[in-house]
């Protein structure tokens, strides 16, 4: 994964060699966390191929219980436990970052009662399944990471609309 600088914006063409790295991602999950996984899925931009996106691999990891989370074996694999995110406890986040802070990979877990993984996902195929959606999205993108491209949670912010309509349609 090309990565892009903490804080900023970058985006590339599709690039078929993200989903080879999230199966290498998912296998390392599973085989770790195997009692307590039910579901591993790549998300994110990098997930729908008729778009561009961010390189930073999205990871959704739906567990049995997130309380029983053991962030060890992330941290052993170089991973920053990033903690419990928007005030939510039934979500928690790793990122991987390599040299100069540069954002390589989002470990997002939930647990199996958070209702965003399934809203993640639902986005995911959504564009997947819509190609004229996908495309709106990413001109969407586009506009946003030419206004902010050293400004990631304003480039995040002028998404919600987008994602928030598109979400309500499944």
């Amino acid at each position: 994964m090309e990565g892009v600088k903490r804080y900023c914006v970058r985006l590339l063409t599709h690039n078929e060699q993200w989903k080879e790295e999230f199966q290498k991602v998912k296998q390392s999950i599973q085989e770790q966390w195997a009692d307590n996984v039910l579901d591993i899925q790549h998300v994110g931009s990098t997930a729908v191929p008729l778009i561009c996106a961010k390189p930073i691999l999205d990871v959704a990891v739906r567990l049995r219980s997130v309380r029983q989370l053991d962030p060890s074996f992330l941290e052993a694999l170089g991973y920053d436990y990033c903690g419990i995110q928007h005030g939510n406890p039934l979500h928690h986040l790793f990122v991987l970052r390599g040299p100069g802070e540069i954002s390589l990979q989002h470990i997002h877990c939930y647990d199996q009662t958070a209702p965003e993984f399934d809203r993640i996902v639902g986005f995911r195929d959504y564009l997947n399944a819509h190609p004229d959606a996908a495309r709106l999205y990413e001109a969407l993108k586009k506009d946003l990471a030419e206004k902010y491209p050293d400004n990631r949670p304003a480039y995040t912010k002028g998404k919600e609309d987008f994602i928030q309509n598109i979400c309500e349609k499944f």
